[in-house]
């Protein structure tokens, strides 16, 4: 695909009770559940990729992704420090999946609903900033591309839990537009 470049962002459409889950718990609301990031150029029409799945910190290629639904994004950040934020995320190269911050997101929303039902009386979609979150060395996929940015320096979702509605909130927010599809 034409007009890619190194950091550009990627973002699968996700499927599943997860997916399902996502949608409809947090706002604001995204069909979106897996992110990488692109890194290099890799033959005429693939790109190498950098991504956190479940044995951890992985290399891969768009190409792996033909056929779904991955929409790309560009953050709105000077083009060099777009080109080394995938080396950011080199350092954590032996990172593995963090499946404690997957349950503590569990274990935060349903704090985060029973405090709304019973101080707030009443229920609203969750935001990621009312979720507790403390960084790891430990990644998920979107903690992964946040801290590929966040090395050079770049916030894409602040100080709150990199969670795709948090994603879809920079959207929304300018920090991050979208390029093209997959």
């Amino acid at each position: 695909m034409e007009g890619l470049q190194s950091g550009d962002i990627g973002a699968c459409k996700g499927e599943g009770i997860l997916a399902w889950l996502n949608r409809r718990l947090f706002a604001p609301e995204t069909d979106r559940y897996h992110y990488f990031i692109l890194w290099k150029s890799h033959g005429f029409r693939d790109w190498v990729i950098l991504e956190s799945i479940g044995k951890g910190t992985a290399v891969g290629l768009l190409s792996f992704y033909k056929g779904e639904d991955v929409e790309l994004y560009r953050v709105d950040c000077p083009k060099e420090l777009r080109r080394q934020a995938p080396l950011g995320l080199i350092e954590y190269g032996r990172s593995r999946y963090d499946y404690l911050l997957i349950l503590k997101i569990m274990a935060g929303s349903l704090t985060a609903l029973a405090r709304m039902l019973f101080v707030e009386r009443r229920l609203r979609r969750l935001r990621a900033e009312d979720l507790p979150y403390a960084r790891s060395n430990a990644l998920i996929c979107t903690e992964a591309v946040d801290v590929a940015y966040l090395s050079v320096g770049v916030s894409i979702v602040g100080e709150v839990v990199p969670l795709p509605s948090a994603f879809k909130q920079a959207e929304l927010d300018g920090t991050i537009k979208l390029v093209g599809k997959w």
